[in-house]
């Protein structure tokens, strides 16, 4: 049973660090860019796409949780 328990800490850590991501780019409306940042008032197209991405990830992350918890023979 230790390899769902790291899959697990992994997908929390995961999780918490793109939580905490979305939440300060969702209050101040700037993220990180690849080669600049990226705000809602001059690419509004570009900060969706990264906001989608944080959802998918975060949603990934929950899939990736709840199939460890639910199955965790999947990961031995």
């Amino acid at each position: 049973m230790q390899r769902p328990t790291t899959i697990i800490l992994l997908g929390l850590g995961l999780a918490a660090f793109v939580a905490v991501d979305l939440v300060r780019t969702i209050r101040s409306g700037r993220a990180r860019g690849k080669f600049a940042g990226v705000t809602r008032k001059a690419q509004p197209a570009w900060l969706r796409r990264y906001l989608f991405a944080d959802w998918l990830v975060l949603a990934l992350c929950a899939g990736v949780i709840l199939l460890a918890l639910i199955r965790p023979e999947t990961f031995q």
